[in-house]
């Protein structure tokens, strides 16, 4: 046998297809003596086939992507990664926007990013949530297209009115100020008069805060949550270069009001994210404006 018959060949698509269908087929329909459920075949890898299928040549069966920049710019990450390659969605994905598990552990979201993201290096739960916005708004607009039936309410009565926003009319925030070579920010306390140190929180970090501070509101028994209060403490890293946890954490519990909106306004001011403000126009020609929110309804236009 030549040397050369001993060198792994590659599997052509065709033969893979082909294989796949082949098993499939071999399986036949269960009977009453295999019970209701149908096995998986024993030799096919989903991980495999789809690695083999992202290889294809014919474009009706490539898995296409789109680059999609950061409003970040990677400045906050230690990678500096400042685009990333997003796959389209599928009807797969479909199907997962529409599990009930994943929908009430609030991860619906993450798992599709996760499937979505394909630059090595990118940890979903790292992302800023001004990045994850706008990663969202581009598998929501290459999937759906840009028309987004909303539900707004006329400032001036009350009343809701159904209108459509045009997602391609959204851009990225302007962000002048940029952060210290730590990721830092400082901001001056108007009340106590003293400087606070600050960084911006993942919407990994910032997902935890909120489950946690639901769960104690409710072993608690309090009829509000404290998500504000401990988002301020984790996002404060030091007041007047001090450092030490305990002191910060009763510093702002101790806070006043005004300096709390200081350093909620001064946070908001630097994170990089999508203009979710939209202006709205009612039958009167009355113009106002109000912030779309991103959840799994944004998927559902019709909803």
């Amino acid at each position: 046998m030549a040397e050369k018959d001993n060198i792994p060949q590659k599997e052509s698509i065709t033969e893979a297809l082909k294989k796949y269908k082949d098993v499939i087929n071999e399986g036949g329909a269960p009977t009453q003596a295999q019970g209701t459920s149908i096995p998986k075949p024993p030799t096919y890898n989903p991980k495999e086939f789809e690695a083999t299928m992202s290889k294809e040549t014919d474009p009706d069966l490539m898995m296409s992507y789109e680059i999609v920049k950061l409003p970040s710019e990677g400045k906050f990450y230690s990678h500096g990664i400042s685009e990333v390659n997003v796959e389209y969605m599928t009807s797969k994905d479909e199907d997962l926007l529409t599990t009930p598990s994943l929908i009430e552990s609030g991860t619906v979201l993450d798992v599709l990013l996760k499937r979505k993201i394909k630059t090595h290096g990118i940890i979903v739960e790292e992302l800023l949530a001004g990045d994850r916005n706008a990663i969202i708004l581009f598998l929501r607009t290459s999937s759906y297209g840009s028309d987004y039936t909303v539900q707004v309410s006329d400032p001036r009565s009350g009343i809701p009115f159904t209108t459509v926003v045009d997602l391609l009319k959204l851009r990225y925030k302007i962000v002048e100020e940029l952060p210290d070579d730590r990721g830092h920010y400082k901001v001056e306390l108007p009340m106590r008069k003293k400087v606070a140190t600050l960084r911006l929180l993942s919407s990994g970090e910032d997902n935890k805060i909120f489950k946690r501070a639901e769960s104690y509101m409710e072993a608690s028994g309090e009829e509000f949550n404290q998500y504000s209060t401990m988002r301020l403490k984790a996002s404060v890293v030091a007041i007047n270069e001090k450092t030490d946890r305990s002191y910060i954490d009763r510093f702002i519990d101790a806070m006043p009001a005004l300096d709390a909106f200081t350093i909620r306004r001064k946070l908001l001011d630097v994170s990089p994210d999508v203009d979710m403000n939209y202006e709205f126009i009612t039958k009167d020609g009355y113009k106002f404006n109000a912030t779309l929110s991103v959840g799994v309804d944004f998927f559902f236009p019709n909803s």
